[in-house]
């Protein structure tokens, strides 16, 4: 039987300037956590880890008490499937009957949908073992073992996929956004531009009216 304890990962960016991709994943853990908070289903374990930087202010204030680890500067670089290797050993360390990985499923450059992936946990792989009698293991550990190593090889697989899609769309989001922060740049320059030749030319009139009224006084 489990134990009943639960991990959320939030995945989130460790730059800023990408839109709301980070602010999504924020609201939705701390509506799950909150939502788990009320009904009291949090009593038998809950821990929040953290991967990416920009995500710990927002979960700080509302649910920091679950944060157990974070792993900053993930993103700052192509993430590398070692990595995600790096994280699963740490997560393997206690056991969990139920993992939800929240991040930014990319669906198009101006598309990103936040998505739970759930992974159940290790007790789960072992209680539906049966279903692996058709396929030969050719190995010198005991069935157990296999069954260790084979779930966390899918779990660094599913851990890294969750990575590639949340760092896609940070990257997409970010390109969005610096997109329409060009344009609205270039729309306020043109505004500005304008504004300043009206300006101008309001000047040059009324100094042009000026010296034409003191040349008709002369003539006068």
């Amino acid at each position: 039987a489990g134990n009943g304890k639960e991990l959320f990962i939030a995945f989130t960016s460790d730059r800023g300037l990408c839109g709301g991709v980070n602010s999504a994943v924020v609201k939705n853990i701390k509506a799950t956590i909150l939502g788990k908070e009320a009904a009291g289903s949090t009593g038998k374990g809950l821990d929040l880890l953290l991967v990416g930087d920009k995500g710990r202010d927002g979960l700080s204030r509302a649910v920091g008490q679950y944060i157990t680890t974070s792993f900053k500067d993930v993103f700052r670089a192509p993430v590398t499937f070692e990595q995600a290797c790096v994280i699963t050993e740490d997560i393997m360390k206690k056991d969990y009957d139920k993992i939800t990985m929240v991040y930014n499923l990319f669906r198009s450059v101006i598309s990103q949908e936040v998505t739970q992936g759930v992974v159940h946990g290790l007790e789960f792989m072992k209680t539906h073992a049966e279903v692996f009698d058709e396929y030969e293991f050719d190995s010198d550990m005991d069935s157990s073992q296999v069954l260790v190593d084979l779930f966390e090889f899918k779990f660094a697989a599913q851990l890294f996929s969750a990575c590639l899609e949340n760092g896609t769309s940070e990257q997409a989001a970010r390109m969005s956004a610096m997109d329409n922060a060009t344009r609205n740049a270039g729309e306020m320059l043109n505004q500005l531009t304008l504004k300043y030749n009206r300006q101008r030319q309001s000047v040059i009139t009324s100094e042009l009216i000026e010296i034409i009224s003191g040349a008709e006084a002369l003539e006068g």
